[in-house]
């Protein structure tokens, strides 16, 4: 039955007026396209959002991993600079003594390790047959009467244990006195004394690393003078420490 041009089916004008002329199609299509688009541009956003943290992450722990590797590669490369100077140091040693003879040669070497060591002027070398002898004036350690290190005499033994790190003899440390009597004070006499300020040497190298089974200390008092206690010139020189080094085989074997 043919209808009006202006009477139209109710459902077709419905359709019209939703903009949609085909079947079955009910409401727009632009919103669910827009909220499905939303979503998957919100699912790639959180994607490389975790992609870059990652990212990140490993950046960070290759960076960790150079640096503990350089850190070991500087360590390394000092260990070795450090062995290369000992064993430059005992060649070195070793064809003085050669040259010299064993008891010249062995003065000389230790004469040039202790300039080295900025303790020239400081020590006096003495070699006697089996030993060697290091004399320290008491007052580059020990203020008059007193068995306490100077701030100065702790940087002195500082030195003094790099110089015994390159030896592995057996080390006596000895304290020596003037033969005044001591009147007042921490201690009663100069055995006391000069076995304090041997115990404190000995203890002050232990803390840098002297093997302390290498060491020895000694009190001597006034028993074993360098020089005569009748002037003032020769009781500062009896005032000291003495450095005993037992010779080793090196320095004793034929050359």
């Amino acid at each position: 039955m043919n209808r009006p041009p202006d009477e139209m089916d109710p459902e077709m004008a419905a359709r019209r007026m939703l903009g949609h002329s085909r079947p079955g199609n009910w409401g727009p299509p632009a919103p669910q396209a827009s909220l499905s688009s939303k979503e998957s541009e919100s699912w790639m956003v959180a994607y490389l959002d975790l992609i870059t943290l990652l990212l990140t992450l490993f950046v960070i722990l290759g960076a960790l991993s150079h640096a503990k590797a350089g850190v070991n590669v500087k360590k390394g490369l000092e260990e070795a600079a450090q062995a290369k100077a000992k064993h430059t140091k005992k060649d070195s040693l070793d064809a003085t003594i050669k040259h010299s003879g064993p008891r010249q040669g062995v003065q000389k070497a230790l004469n040039r390790v202790i300039g080295g060591n900025s303790l020239g002027g400081v020590m006096d070398v003495k070699v006697h047959p089996g030993r060697i002898r290091l004399q320290m004036d008491a007052k580059m350690l020990f203020p008059l009467g007193s068995a306490e290190l100077k701030p100065a005499g702790k940087r002195m033994l500082k030195k003094v244990a790099e110089l015994f790190h390159d030896y592995g003899s057996e080390l006596s440390v000895e304290g020596n006195t003037d033969s005044v009597p001591i009147s007042g004070g921490r201690f009663h006499s100069n055995w006391e004394l000069s076995s304090a300020r041997a115990v404190t040497v000995v203890e002050a190298l232990e803390s840098q690393g002297v093997p302390r089974d290498r060491m020895r200390a000694v009190g001597l008092a006034d028993t074993k003078p360098v020089a005569s206690n009748d002037t003032e010139e020769g009781r500062a020189r009896n005032r000291r420490v003495d450095f005993v080094m037992e010779l080793g085989p090196e320095f004793i074997r034929k050359r």
